[in-house]
C-alpha cells in the first residue's frame, strides 16, 4: 500500500498529510492512545466515518454526470490506524494462506502481469494437450460499491478474525456517511448503505475478503482473479466439457445473487483458443 504523499488532499476533517509528516515524533503518542482507546472500546468518532466525493472530469459533455469519476477522499489520521491493523490482517491472512491463491488483486508479490502469466501458462498447458481452452471474462456491475455489509462481517469472521478487531471493522463500516464537493460547495450528506469504504486504506483487503469464496463454487474450470476482474478457463475436448464450463458459469451466478452481487451477463465475453468447434 503506498504511503500518503506530503501534498495528498484532506479529508473531511481537513487534517493535511504534511501535518503528519512533520510532526510524526510528537502525534506518536496521542495517535497512539486515540486509537487504542478506539480499538478497545470498538468505537470510532463520527468524523472519521465520513467521505468527501470530489467529482473528478474526464471527458465529453462536462452537463453528463456519467463524464466524471468520483474520488473518495478519507481523514488521513484513521488511515495511520488502518495501515497498522491492515498490515497485520495481512500476515495472518497470509501466513495461513486464507485467501485463495488465484487472488492476485492487491496482494504482495503479485499483480496483473503475474496474473496474466499464470492465464497463459493454463492455456498454453492445455493446447499442449491438442484441447481447446475456452476463457470466459466476467463482468461485475459496480462491484465495490455493492458489497453486502452484513454479509462482509460473516465471511471476516469466518476468517477467524474477531474480537476488538472484528468489532473496530464493523464499526468501520456502520453509520459512514459522504458528501459531494463541487468548487467548495458541499452538498448534503447521505449515508452508505453499502460497499467497501472508497478512498480506504482497509477497503480493498475487505473486498478480497467478499469475493473470495466465489472461486469454492467454480468446480471444473480454473479462476483468475485481480479483485473484482474475474475469467474462467475451461479445457474443452468435448460436448460434455462445454457444459461442465455451463455449469461453473451458473454457479457463479448463484453465488452472485446469494451476495447480492449483480453479474452483466450482456458483458461476458467468451475467447476460444484452439480450432475444435
Amino acid at each position: 500500500m503506498t504511503k500518503v504523499g506530503r501534498n495528498s488532499a484532506v479529508g473531511p476533517d481537513k487534517f493535511p498529510a504534511a501535518i503528519l509528516k512533520e510532526c510524526k515524533e510528537q502525534l506518536a503518542t496521542p495517535l497512539y492512545i486515540m486509537w487504542r482507546l478506539s480499538l478497545d472500546s470498538g468505537e470510532i468518532p463520527e468524523i472519521f466515518l465520513r467521505q468527501s466525493i470530489v467529482p473528478i472530469f474526464k471527458k465529453g459533455n462536462k452537463d453528463d454526470p456519467a463524464n466524471y469519476r468520483p474520488v473518495s477522499l478519507t481523514s488521513h489520521l484513521i488511515k495511520v490506524f488502518e495501515r497498522v491493523l491492515r498490515n497485520g490482517m495481512v500476515d495472518f491472512i497470509e501466513s495461513n494462506n486464507l485467501l485463495n491463491a488465484n487472488q492476485h488483486g492487491f496482494r504482495k508479490g503479485r499483480n496483473c502481469l503475474s496474473q496474466l502469466l499464470h492465464h497463459y501458462d493454463d492455456i498454453l498447458h492445455i493446447r499442449g494437450e491438442s484441447a481447446n481452452a475456452d476463457v470466459v471474462y466476467l463482468d461485475f456491475a459496480k462491484a465495490f460499491d455493492k458489497v453486502d455489509h452484513v454479509i462482509l462481517l460473516q465471511k471476516v469472521k469466518r476468517l477467524g478474525i474477531t474480537g476488538k478487531i472484528y468489532q473496530w471493522i464493523k464499526s468501520f463500516l456502520s453509520n459512514r456517511k459522504q458528501h459531494v464537493v463541487v468548487d467548495g460547495v458541499i452538498s448534503s450528506s447521505a449515508e452508505v448503505v453499502s460497499g467497501v469504504p472508497q478512498g480506504t486504506v482497509l477497503g480493498p483487503l475487505l473486498f478480497l475478503i467478499f469475493i473470495d469464496d466465489m472461486s469454492d463454487v467454480v468446480l471444473h474450470s480454473k479462476v483468475k482473479l485481480f479483485a473484482d476482474d474475474s475469467k474462467l478457463c475451461k479445457k474443452v475436448s468435448s460436448p460434455r466439457d462445454h457444459d461442465l464450463l455451463q455449469e461453473d458459469l451458473n454457479a457463479v451466478l448463484e453465488w452472485a445473487d446469494y451476495n447480492n452481487m449483480e453479474l452483466n451477463e450482456d458483458k461476458f465475453q467468451l475467447i476460444q483458443h484452439g480450432s475444435l468447434a
